[in-house]
């Protein structure tokens, strides 16, 4: 008999599984583990910075992407506000967190294992190849037609990790589509972002995240709003029809 597959299922809203980090100025930011992928390390967490919090200058042995859920992403100079995509490369050195006006609500997806290193100063240049990426959800351009059997949605290809295969994109589901029972070959998961996706088991509302491994078989039918959602995959993937 092969071995269960088991899901993670994670409402960002629910209060269960938060931890509390403190930095090392003593201030803190909310923290809720989702999952750390067993193939390649690839790490997705909740994240929640209140206002005026700022991350001390730093940069990581791994690339990482937020997406911004509510509030405001402060990167440097930058901001970006709900809906954006935004990708910091390996080294990629910056200061980062919330306004001084709005908390920021976020999910934070690495592209594999990897540490954090605090810098005593800015890096006063950045490498030619170090620059943020920015992604939107709600973007009217970047779309392509992909096509599951009968079904047709649209998907906004953002990330696709070089080194690991690890991509993150945008799917969007016409309402009441259904799309047919199919498998992926590589460990996924989907965030709801706007509308909700119901399945012959259950029903994802928006804010919710799930977690599949690799082969997990389900039948999917968007509701009668819709669905946009965040696709998140640990390496480069094949869609089988069951």
């Amino acid at each position: 008999m092969a071995e269960p597959i088991k899901t993670i299922y994670s409402p960002y809203y629910d209060p269960n599984g938060w931890i509390q980090i403190r930095e090392a100025d003593d201030s803190f930011f909310d923290d809720k583990p989702i999952v750390t992928d067993p193939v390649n390390g690839m790490i997705v967490n909740y994240s929640h910075y209140t206002k005026g919090f700022t991350k001390s200058y730093h940069k990581h042995s791994m690339s990482h992407a937020v997406y911004v859920i509510d509030g405001v992403h402060r990167s440097e100079s930058n901001e970006f506000g709900p809906g954006s995509l935004v990708l910091d490369p390996v080294g990629y050195a910056c200061a980062h967190g919330a306004t001084e006006d709005n908390d920021c609500k976020f999910i934070w997806i690495t592209n594999k294992a990897g540490d954090i290193q605090y810098l005593d100063k800015p890096v006063e240049k950045q490498l030619t190849n170090r620059k943020i990426e920015h992604y939107s959800a709600y973007s009217a351009e970047g779309w392509e037609k992909l096509s599951i059997g009968d079904a047709v949605v649209e998907i906004q290809r953002c990330i696709k990790d070089a080194e690991t295969g690890a991509s993150v994109s945008f799917v969007r589901i016409p309402a009441g589509m259904h799309i047919p029972t199919f498998e992926l070959s590589c460990n996924s998961g989907i965030f709801i972002i706007r509308g909700s996706l119901g399945s012959d088991l259950f029903r994802l509302e928006e804010n919710t995240f799930l977690w599949m491994p690799a082969g997990y078989r389900r039948t999917w039918n968007a509701g009668n709003q819709g669905c946009l959602l965040m696709l998140v995959e640990n390496t480069e993937g094949k869609l089988t029809l069951i």
